[in-house]
Protein backbone atom coordinates (compact mmCIF):
# COMPACT_ATOMS: atom_id res chain seq x y z
CA UNK A 1 0.00 0.00 0.00
CA UNK A 2 1.87 3.07 -0.92
CA UNK A 3 1.18 6.54 1.12
CA UNK A 4 1.03 9.55 0.33
CA UNK A 5 4.11 12.09 1.55
CA UNK A 6 2.73 14.45 4.22
CA UNK A 7 4.46 17.97 4.04
CA UNK A 8 5.85 19.54 7.50
CA UNK A 9 2.68 21.75 8.06
CA UNK A 10 0.31 18.50 8.17
CA UNK A 11 2.84 16.85 10.34
CA UNK A 12 2.78 19.40 12.78
CA UNK A 13 -0.73 20.04 12.45
CA UNK A 14 -1.80 16.50 13.20
CA UNK A 15 -0.63 17.23 16.95
CA UNK A 16 2.70 14.99 17.28
CA UNK A 17 4.88 17.66 17.38
CA UNK A 18 2.20 19.97 19.88
CA UNK A 19 1.51 16.91 21.87
CA UNK A 20 4.91 16.38 22.90
CA UNK A 21 5.06 20.40 23.88
CA UNK A 22 2.66 18.69 26.54
CA UNK A 23 4.63 15.85 27.83
CA UNK A 24 2.07 13.66 27.09
CA UNK A 25 1.75 11.41 24.08
CA UNK A 26 -0.90 11.75 21.54
CA UNK A 27 -1.07 8.29 19.91
CA UNK A 28 -1.24 5.46 22.54
CA UNK A 29 0.46 2.28 21.49
CA UNK A 30 -2.06 -0.41 19.91
CA UNK A 31 0.19 -2.59 22.43
CA UNK A 32 -0.63 -1.35 25.71
CA UNK A 33 -4.28 -2.26 25.73
CA UNK A 34 -6.28 -5.29 25.67
CA UNK A 35 -5.69 -8.70 23.83
CA UNK A 36 -2.65 -6.16 22.22
CA UNK A 37 -0.88 -6.46 25.56
CA UNK A 38 2.64 -5.46 26.13
CA UNK A 39 3.01 -9.86 26.92
CA UNK A 40 1.98 -10.38 23.39
CA UNK A 41 3.00 -8.76 20.12
CA UNK A 42 4.87 -5.58 19.29
CA UNK A 43 4.46 -4.33 16.16
CA UNK A 44 7.31 -2.36 14.51
CA UNK A 45 7.90 0.04 11.63
CA UNK A 46 11.26 -0.26 9.74
CA UNK A 47 12.61 3.05 8.47
CA UNK A 48 15.24 2.50 6.15
CA UNK A 49 15.32 -0.87 3.70
CA UNK A 50 19.27 -1.17 3.09
CA UNK A 51 21.78 -2.82 4.80
CA UNK A 52 20.86 -1.68 8.15
CA UNK A 53 17.31 -2.41 7.96
CA UNK A 54 17.94 -5.90 6.41
CA UNK A 55 19.86 -6.56 9.33
CA UNK A 56 17.11 -5.39 11.23
CA UNK A 57 14.76 -7.36 9.36
CA UNK A 58 16.75 -10.48 9.93
CA UNK A 59 16.77 -10.31 13.76
CA UNK A 60 13.57 -9.57 14.07
CA UNK A 61 12.06 -12.53 12.16
CA UNK A 62 13.93 -14.28 14.94
CA UNK A 63 11.52 -12.44 17.48
CA UNK A 64 7.89 -14.62 17.57
CA UNK A 65 6.05 -11.93 18.85
CA UNK A 66 7.07 -9.02 16.69
CA UNK A 67 5.75 -8.33 13.21
CA UNK A 68 6.87 -5.80 10.97
CA UNK A 69 3.62 -3.47 9.64
CA UNK A 70 5.19 -1.08 8.15
CA UNK A 71 8.13 -0.05 5.85
CA UNK A 72 9.67 2.98 4.58
CA UNK A 73 12.77 3.92 2.47
CA UNK A 74 13.90 7.13 -0.05
CA UNK A 75 14.47 4.42 -2.72
CA UNK A 76 11.50 2.76 -3.88
CA UNK A 77 12.82 -0.27 -4.44
CA UNK A 78 13.74 -1.44 -1.33
CA UNK A 79 10.80 -0.45 0.59
CA UNK A 80 8.69 -2.46 -1.94
CA UNK A 81 11.25 -6.04 -1.83
CA UNK A 82 11.53 -5.31 1.74
CA UNK A 83 7.50 -5.73 1.97
CA UNK A 84 7.03 -8.44 -0.88
CA UNK A 85 9.42 -10.73 1.48
CA UNK A 86 7.81 -9.85 4.52
CA UNK A 87 3.98 -10.47 3.28
CA UNK A 88 5.71 -13.39 2.22
CA UNK A 89 6.80 -14.64 5.07
CA UNK A 90 3.48 -13.65 7.06
CA UNK A 91 1.20 -15.54 4.56
CA UNK A 92 -0.49 -12.95 2.98
CA UNK A 93 -0.38 -10.04 0.46
CA UNK A 94 -1.38 -6.55 1.61
CA UNK A 95 -0.03 -7.24 5.80
CA UNK A 96 2.71 -4.94 5.54
CA UNK A 97 2.00 -1.40 4.98
CA UNK A 98 4.90 0.42 2.56
CA UNK A 99 5.38 4.37 2.95
CA UNK A 100 6.99 6.82 0.92
CA UNK A 101 7.55 9.38 3.92
CA UNK A 102 8.58 7.97 7.03
CA UNK A 103 6.04 10.91 8.82
CA UNK A 104 3.28 8.03 8.07
CA UNK A 105 5.11 5.34 9.62
CA UNK A 106 5.41 7.27 12.91
CA UNK A 107 2.20 8.38 12.82
CA UNK A 108 0.67 4.80 12.40
CA UNK A 109 -1.60 3.89 15.53
CA UNK A 110 -0.61 0.65 14.80
CA UNK A 111 3.27 1.28 15.48
CA UNK A 112 4.22 0.24 19.09
CA UNK A 113 7.78 0.12 17.79
CA UNK A 114 10.41 2.47 15.22
CA UNK A 115 13.58 1.34 14.40
CA UNK A 116 16.13 3.40 12.75
CA UNK A 117 18.13 2.49 9.84
CA UNK A 118 18.30 5.50 8.26
CA UNK A 119 21.31 6.85 7.62
CA UNK A 120 23.71 9.69 10.07
CA UNK A 121 21.81 12.68 9.56
CA UNK A 122 18.26 11.55 10.05
CA UNK A 123 18.82 9.26 13.56
CA UNK A 124 18.15 12.11 15.88
CA UNK A 125 15.55 13.98 13.91
CA UNK A 126 13.58 10.80 13.38
CA UNK A 127 13.88 9.53 17.26
CA UNK A 128 12.60 12.87 18.52
CA UNK A 129 10.16 12.65 16.15
CA UNK A 130 8.77 8.75 17.17
CA UNK A 131 9.16 9.40 20.55
CA UNK A 132 7.37 12.19 20.93
CA UNK A 133 4.64 10.63 18.70
CA UNK A 134 4.70 7.57 21.39
CA UNK A 135 6.79 4.81 19.92
CA UNK A 136 9.47 3.06 21.33
CA UNK A 137 13.05 3.64 19.22
CA UNK A 138 15.69 1.28 18.16
CA UNK A 139 18.28 3.99 16.46
CA UNK A 140 21.01 3.06 15.26
CA UNK A 141 24.75 4.72 15.53
CA UNK A 142 26.14 7.73 15.31
CA UNK A 143 23.12 9.46 17.31
CA UNK A 144 23.78 12.94 16.47
CA UNK A 145 24.81 15.07 13.63
CA UNK A 146 23.76 18.03 14.80
CA UNK A 147 25.21 17.77 18.88
CA UNK A 148 22.39 20.15 19.88
CA UNK A 149 19.40 17.89 19.11
CA UNK A 150 21.15 15.25 21.79
CA UNK A 151 19.24 17.48 24.81
CA UNK A 152 16.24 17.55 23.03
CA UNK A 153 16.12 13.70 22.31
CA UNK A 154 17.18 13.31 26.22
CA UNK A 155 13.70 15.16 26.94
CA UNK A 156 11.60 13.64 24.33
CA UNK A 157 12.53 10.32 26.07
CA UNK A 158 11.86 11.19 29.38
CA UNK A 159 9.16 12.88 28.99
CA UNK A 160 7.38 10.76 26.62
CA UNK A 161 8.58 7.52 28.73
CA UNK A 162 9.72 6.05 26.03
CA UNK A 163 11.99 2.73 25.80
CA UNK A 164 15.23 3.58 23.48
CA UNK A 165 18.22 1.58 22.50
CA UNK A 166 21.23 2.77 20.93
CA UNK A 167 22.64 0.52 17.95
CA UNK A 168 25.89 -0.08 19.63
CA UNK A 169 25.23 -3.92 20.15
CA UNK A 170 28.91 -4.66 21.52
CA UNK A 171 27.05 -4.48 24.71
CA UNK A 172 24.84 -7.61 23.84
CA UNK A 173 28.04 -9.53 23.52
CA UNK A 174 29.76 -11.62 26.18
CA UNK A 175 33.08 -11.60 25.99
CA UNK A 176 32.21 -7.41 25.78
CA UNK A 177 30.94 -7.61 29.04
CA UNK A 178 33.42 -10.06 30.52
CA UNK A 179 36.02 -7.63 29.69
CA UNK A 180 33.90 -4.29 31.18
CA UNK A 181 33.65 -6.37 34.05
CA UNK A 182 36.89 -7.76 34.54
CA UNK A 183 38.24 -4.05 34.08
CA UNK A 184 35.62 -2.23 36.25
CA UNK A 185 36.63 -4.92 39.34
CA UNK A 186 40.25 -3.91 39.48
CA UNK A 187 41.55 -7.03 37.81
CA UNK A 188 44.09 -5.27 35.45
CA UNK A 189 44.55 -2.94 38.53
CA UNK A 190 44.14 0.60 38.26
CA UNK A 191 42.73 2.22 34.71
CA UNK A 192 45.08 4.67 32.96
CA UNK A 193 44.57 4.24 29.56
CA UNK A 194 42.09 3.39 26.77
CA UNK A 195 42.82 2.43 23.26
CA UNK A 196 40.28 2.83 20.99
CA UNK A 197 40.16 2.99 17.11
CA UNK A 198 38.25 1.99 14.17
CA UNK A 199 38.39 1.86 10.11
CA UNK A 200 38.46 4.59 8.42
CA UNK A 201 37.45 5.52 4.61
CA UNK A 202 40.90 3.67 3.31
CA UNK A 203 38.69 0.67 4.10
CA UNK A 204 36.22 -0.77 1.96
CA UNK A 205 37.14 1.69 -1.17
CA UNK A 206 36.82 -1.39 -3.40
CA UNK A 207 33.21 -0.59 -2.65
CA UNK A 208 33.51 2.85 -4.12
CA UNK A 209 32.35 4.00 -7.33
CA UNK A 210 35.69 6.39 -7.95
CA UNK A 211 38.59 6.12 -5.42
CA UNK A 212 40.01 7.04 -2.87
CA UNK A 213 37.39 9.54 -2.08
CA UNK A 214 34.12 9.31 -4.16
CA UNK A 215 33.08 10.80 -7.27
CA UNK A 216 32.14 14.55 -7.72
CA UNK A 217 30.42 14.26 -10.86
CA UNK A 218 27.10 15.16 -10.89
CA UNK A 219 24.67 12.76 -12.50
CA UNK A 220 20.96 12.77 -12.77
CA UNK A 221 19.32 10.87 -9.71
CA UNK A 222 17.59 7.86 -10.15
CA UNK A 223 13.99 7.60 -10.61
CA UNK A 224 13.99 4.92 -7.94
CA UNK A 225 15.40 7.50 -5.45
CA UNK A 226 13.65 9.91 -3.43
CA UNK A 227 16.92 12.47 -3.07
CA UNK A 228 15.14 15.09 -1.50
CA UNK A 229 14.07 12.95 1.29
CA UNK A 230 18.11 11.32 1.61
CA UNK A 231 19.30 14.46 2.19
CA UNK A 232 16.45 15.65 4.40
CA UNK A 233 17.31 18.34 7.15
CA UNK A 234 20.84 18.46 5.52
CA UNK A 235 21.91 21.25 2.86
CA UNK A 236 21.04 20.00 -0.90
CA UNK A 237 24.06 18.92 -3.28
CA UNK A 238 24.82 17.37 -6.33
CA UNK A 239 23.81 14.18 -6.79
CA UNK A 240 26.68 11.84 -7.74
CA UNK A 241 27.12 7.78 -8.18
CA UNK A 242 29.03 8.02 -4.82
CA UNK A 243 26.64 9.96 -2.79
CA UNK A 244 23.53 7.37 -1.91
CA UNK A 245 25.42 3.91 -1.46
CA UNK A 246 26.47 3.27 1.94
CA UNK A 247 29.56 4.54 2.22
CA UNK A 248 28.47 7.95 1.11
CA UNK A 249 26.10 7.77 3.70
CA UNK A 250 29.23 7.03 6.09
CA UNK A 251 31.45 9.59 4.95
CA UNK A 252 29.65 12.55 3.14
CA UNK A 253 30.20 15.36 5.58
CA UNK A 254 26.68 16.91 4.81
CA UNK A 255 25.35 13.69 5.82
CA UNK A 256 27.42 12.31 8.19
CA UNK A 257 30.34 12.76 10.59
CA UNK A 258 32.35 10.11 9.45
CA UNK A 259 33.08 6.83 10.89
CA UNK A 260 34.87 8.27 13.75
CA UNK A 261 31.43 8.32 15.04
CA UNK A 262 29.80 5.81 12.73
CA UNK A 263 32.35 2.90 13.39
CA UNK A 264 34.10 4.32 16.83
CA UNK A 265 31.30 4.16 18.65
CA UNK A 266 31.47 0.58 19.25
CA UNK A 267 34.29 -0.12 20.80
CA UNK A 268 33.96 3.41 22.75
CA UNK A 269 30.82 2.08 24.02
CA UNK A 270 32.85 -0.47 25.83
CA UNK A 271 35.06 1.95 26.73
CA UNK A 272 32.31 3.93 28.37
CA UNK A 273 31.21 0.45 29.93
CA UNK A 274 34.41 -0.44 31.54
CA UNK A 275 35.38 3.41 32.84
CA UNK A 276 32.51 3.56 34.43
CA UNK A 277 31.55 7.15 32.48
CA UNK A 278 28.55 6.50 30.83
CA UNK A 279 27.16 9.35 32.46
CA UNK A 280 29.73 11.74 31.49
CA UNK A 281 32.39 12.31 28.99
CA UNK A 282 36.41 13.54 29.07
CA UNK A 283 36.89 17.32 30.10
CA UNK A 284 39.67 17.49 27.50
CA UNK A 285 40.71 16.86 23.94
CA UNK A 286 44.45 17.66 22.23
CA UNK A 287 45.15 15.93 18.71
CA UNK A 288 45.46 16.19 15.46
CA UNK A 289 43.79 14.57 11.88
CA UNK A 290 43.65 15.03 8.32
CA UNK A 291 40.14 15.62 5.86
CA UNK A 292 40.20 14.71 2.39
CA UNK A 293 40.73 17.75 -0.15
CA UNK A 294 39.00 15.52 -2.81
CA UNK A 295 36.48 13.77 -3.70
CA UNK A 296 32.94 14.02 -1.93
CA UNK A 297 33.97 11.74 1.08
CA UNK A 298 35.78 14.75 2.99
CA UNK A 299 34.92 13.71 6.94
CA UNK A 300 38.26 12.45 9.18
CA UNK A 301 40.31 9.86 7.27
CA UNK A 302 43.12 10.04 9.86
CA UNK A 303 42.84 11.22 13.55
CA UNK A 304 44.80 11.05 16.53
CA UNK A 305 43.45 12.93 19.56
CA UNK A 306 44.07 12.01 23.73
CA UNK A 307 41.13 12.80 25.71
CA UNK A 308 41.62 13.55 29.47
CA UNK A 309 38.76 12.23 31.70
CA UNK A 310 38.39 13.86 35.17
CA UNK A 311 38.59 10.46 36.93
CA UNK A 312 42.40 10.67 35.37
CA UNK A 313 41.84 8.39 32.70
CA UNK A 314 42.74 8.74 29.41
CA UNK A 315 41.36 7.90 26.17
CA UNK A 316 43.49 7.33 22.88
CA UNK A 317 41.34 7.40 19.80
CA UNK A 318 42.58 6.46 16.60
CA UNK A 319 41.76 5.33 13.25
CA UNK A 320 43.01 2.03 12.12
CA UNK A 321 45.67 3.50 10.43
CA UNK A 322 47.27 5.48 13.18
CA UNK A 323 46.58 2.40 15.76
CA UNK A 324 48.73 -0.07 13.82
CA UNK A 325 52.10 1.64 15.08
CA UNK A 326 50.96 2.28 18.55
CA UNK A 327 48.90 -1.18 19.45
CA UNK A 328 52.06 -3.26 17.89
CA UNK A 329 54.04 -2.35 20.29
CA UNK A 330 52.22 -4.80 22.93
CA UNK A 331 50.22 -6.88 20.91
CA UNK A 332 51.90 -10.02 19.63
CA UNK A 333 49.55 -11.38 16.80
CA UNK A 334 49.13 -10.48 13.50
CA UNK A 335 47.87 -7.20 12.94
CA UNK A 336 43.87 -6.74 11.25
CA UNK A 337 42.55 -3.61 10.02
CA UNK A 338 39.25 -3.35 12.17
CA UNK A 339 38.10 -1.78 15.38
CA UNK A 340 39.49 -2.28 18.82
CA UNK A 341 39.26 -1.22 22.06
CA UNK A 342 41.96 -2.31 25.04
CA UNK A 343 42.20 -0.91 28.67
CA UNK A 344 45.42 -0.63 30.86
CA UNK A 345 45.81 -0.92 34.02
CA UNK A 346 48.55 -0.93 36.61
CA UNK A 347 48.95 -4.41 36.54
CA UNK A 348 48.34 -5.49 32.65
CA UNK A 349 46.12 -4.71 30.01
CA UNK A 350 43.20 -6.70 28.10
CA UNK A 351 41.59 -5.59 25.01
CA UNK A 352 39.56 -6.80 21.72
CA UNK A 353 41.67 -6.27 18.35
CA UNK A 354 38.48 -7.36 16.33
CA UNK A 355 35.12 -8.13 16.90
CA UNK A 356 36.56 -11.85 17.00
CA UNK A 357 40.03 -11.05 18.68
CA UNK A 358 40.32 -10.81 22.29
CA UNK A 359 43.51 -11.00 24.10
CA UNK A 360 45.61 -9.91 27.53
CA UNK A 361 48.58 -9.50 28.80
CA UNK A 362 47.75 -12.90 30.83
CA UNK A 363 45.72 -14.81 28.77
CA UNK A 364 44.42 -16.68 32.14
CA UNK A 365 42.25 -12.99 32.74
CA UNK A 366 39.78 -14.38 30.19
CA UNK A 367 38.95 -17.43 32.33
CA UNK A 368 38.75 -15.64 36.01
CA UNK A 369 36.05 -15.74 37.57
CA UNK A 370 33.97 -12.91 39.16
CA UNK A 371 33.69 -13.41 43.05
CA UNK A 372 30.00 -12.88 44.49
CA UNK A 373 30.58 -9.03 45.61
CA UNK A 374 32.02 -8.13 42.34
CA UNK A 375 29.86 -5.90 40.44
CA UNK A 376 28.10 -7.76 37.35
CA UNK A 377 27.21 -5.87 34.67
CA UNK A 378 23.59 -5.82 32.59
CA UNK A 379 22.66 -9.41 30.95
CA UNK A 380 21.55 -8.68 27.09
CA UNK A 381 22.73 -11.72 25.24
CA UNK A 382 21.08 -10.15 21.77
CA UNK A 383 20.41 -6.59 21.08
CA UNK A 384 17.13 -6.74 19.45
CA UNK A 385 15.60 -8.90 21.92
CA UNK A 386 17.10 -6.64 24.73
CA UNK A 387 14.74 -3.68 23.13
CA UNK A 388 11.87 -6.35 22.29
CA UNK A 389 11.65 -7.07 25.96
CA UNK A 390 12.16 -3.88 27.10
CA UNK A 391 9.21 -2.28 25.13
CA UNK A 392 7.10 -5.28 26.65
CA UNK A 393 8.53 -4.70 30.26
CA UNK A 394 9.21 -1.26 29.91
CA UNK A 395 12.70 -1.20 31.64
CA UNK A 396 15.18 0.68 30.74
CA UNK A 397 17.58 -1.29 27.59
CA UNK A 398 21.12 -2.03 27.77
CA UNK A 399 21.93 0.84 25.83
CA UNK A 400 19.81 3.64 26.86
CA UNK A 401 19.62 7.13 25.67
CA UNK A 402 22.02 8.92 27.98
CA UNK A 403 25.20 6.72 27.08
CA UNK A 404 23.96 7.41 23.67
CA UNK A 405 24.52 10.79 24.14
CA UNK A 406 27.35 10.80 26.20
CA UNK A 407 29.14 8.62 23.62
CA UNK A 408 28.27 10.28 21.01
CA UNK A 409 29.76 13.41 22.22
CA UNK A 410 33.09 12.04 22.52
CA UNK A 411 33.07 11.38 19.01
CA UNK A 412 32.09 15.69 18.88
CA UNK A 413 35.24 16.30 20.43
CA UNK A 414 37.52 14.11 18.81
CA UNK A 415 36.33 16.04 15.44
CA UNK A 416 36.42 19.10 16.65
CA UNK A 417 39.72 18.72 18.26
CA UNK A 418 41.39 16.56 15.10
CA UNK A 419 39.75 19.12 12.68
CA UNK A 420 40.96 22.17 14.36
CA UNK A 421 44.33 21.01 16.05
CA UNK A 422 43.32 23.21 19.15
CA UNK A 423 43.05 21.93 22.71
CA UNK A 424 39.43 21.58 23.31
CA UNK A 425 38.02 21.73 26.59
CA UNK A 426 34.68 20.26 27.68
CA UNK A 427 31.76 20.71 30.44
CA UNK A 428 30.33 17.60 30.89
CA UNK A 429 27.57 18.71 33.30
CA UNK A 430 26.70 22.36 31.14
CA UNK A 431 27.52 20.05 27.61
CA UNK A 432 29.32 22.76 25.88
CA UNK A 433 32.42 23.67 24.64
CA UNK A 434 34.48 25.97 27.25
CA UNK A 435 36.71 29.29 26.30
CA UNK A 436 36.67 28.44 22.08
CA UNK A 437 33.57 29.56 20.59
CA UNK A 438 34.94 29.20 17.09
CA UNK A 439 34.85 25.39 17.85
CA UNK A 440 31.58 25.17 19.97
CA UNK A 441 29.97 25.85 16.16
CA UNK A 442 31.03 22.99 14.69
CA UNK A 443 28.35 21.13 16.64
CA UNK A 444 25.28 22.37 15.25
CA UNK A 445 24.46 22.18 11.72
CA UNK A 446 22.63 24.46 8.95
CA UNK A 447 19.53 22.95 8.20
CA UNK A 448 16.55 23.06 6.05
CA UNK A 449 13.21 24.18 7.06
CA UNK A 450 10.77 21.95 5.39
CA UNK A 451 12.32 18.65 6.84
CA UNK A 452 12.60 20.16 10.47
CA UNK A 453 10.82 17.31 12.35
CA UNK A 454 11.94 18.48 16.22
Amino acid sequence: MQKKTVSRRDFVKSGLVTSAALSIPMIVPRSVLGADAPSKRVNVGLIGCGNIGNYHKNNLNECQDVRVVAVCDAYKSRRTAMAEELNKRYGGTDIVNVYTDFREVIANPDVDAIFIGAHDNWHAPMSIAAVRAGKDVYCQKPLALDLGLTKILRTAVSESKRVFQFGTQYRSESRYRQMAELVRNGYIGELKRIDVWCRNIQHYTDQYHVKPYGSTVEVPVPDDLDFNAWQGPSPMVPYTVDRCTPWGGYHCPETSLGFVAGCAIHPLGIAQWGNKTDDTSPIRYEGTGIVPDEGIFRTLDRWDVMCDYANGVKLHMMDMQTAKDVVMKYYPLTWKDDDGVVFHGTEGWIGSFTSDSFYASNQKLWKQELKPEDEKLYVSENHVRNFIDCVKSRAETVCPVEMAIRCDTIAHMVNVAARTKRTIHWDPKAEEIVGDAEAAKMLTRPYREEWKIW
